[in-house]
Formats: C-alpha cells, sequence, structure tokens
C-alpha cells in the first residue's frame, strides 16, 4: 500500500469516527487544557484502532486469496474486489466498523489492486 493511499485512508476514517467524539468533549463542562488532552488523546486512540482495522481486513483478504490459489482459483480484479467486499461485510456483520468506517475501509482494500497484482506476479 503507497503511503499517501495509507494516510488518506487513514485520515478519512479518524475524521469521520472522531468528529462526533469531539463534539461530545468539547461541550462536556472542563477546562481548556483537560478538553485538548482529552482530544488529543483521543485521536491517538482512533489513529491506532483505525490503522489495527486495516490490519486485521488486510489479513483477512491476504488469507482469502490464499485459500482460492490453494483451489485452483486464479485472482483477477473482480475476484479480488469481491473479496474484499466479502471481508468488509463480515466485519460489518460482526459490528467492528461503522458503515462509514467500512465504505473506507473498502475503498482503501480495492485501491490496494495494484500492489497485490504485484505480489500475485512473482
Amino acid at each position: 500500500m503507497s503511503n499517501n493511499s495509507a494516510e488518506s485512508f487513514m485520515k478519512g476514517l479518524l475524521f469521520g469516527t472522531v468528529a462526533g467524539v469531539v463534539a461530545g468533549v468539547l461541550l462536556a463542562p472542563k477546562s481548556g487544557a483537560e478538553t485538548r488532552e482529552d482530544i488529543k488523546k483521543l485521536a491517538e486512540e482512533f489513529k491506532e484502532k483505525a490503522q489495527d482495522l486495516y490490519k486485521d481486513a488486510r489479513r483477512e483478504v491476504e488469507r482469502k486469496i490464499e485459500q482460492v490459489k490453494k483451489a485452483g482459483g486464479k485472482i483477477d480484479e473482480t475476484k479480488y474486489k469481491a473479496l474484499v467486499s466479502e471481508v468488509v461485510d463480515e466485519f460489518k456483520k460482526d459490528a467492528t466498523v461503522t458503515a462509514s468506517a467500512s465504505q473506507r475501509l473498502a475503498e482503501q482494500l480495492r485501491a490496494d489492486w495494484g500492489m497485490v497484482k504485484k505480489e500475485l506476479a512473482k
């Protein structure tokens, strides 16, 4: 995954998730310094969660690719995108991600096709 692509994904996921939480923190009866510290901690936590989520989803896609290869199947872009959709749907069913986050996750994983294609060609 390219750094720009990963960075864009993380920023988007972080922004979407943090927006509601920040509003709640800002409305809480705390001093400015305490509020800023709370926001900083929340941002770090969400960033870590977004990174972990992507890594988990990526590993699951890779596992499914290996299953298809072992069964003698070929992985093309269409099959890859179908596997990504399966993984994202599984994450949504497990309530691991919100609808917004799952959409961003799917977009990022689909954007990884070029990298996956290179790896499959080796």
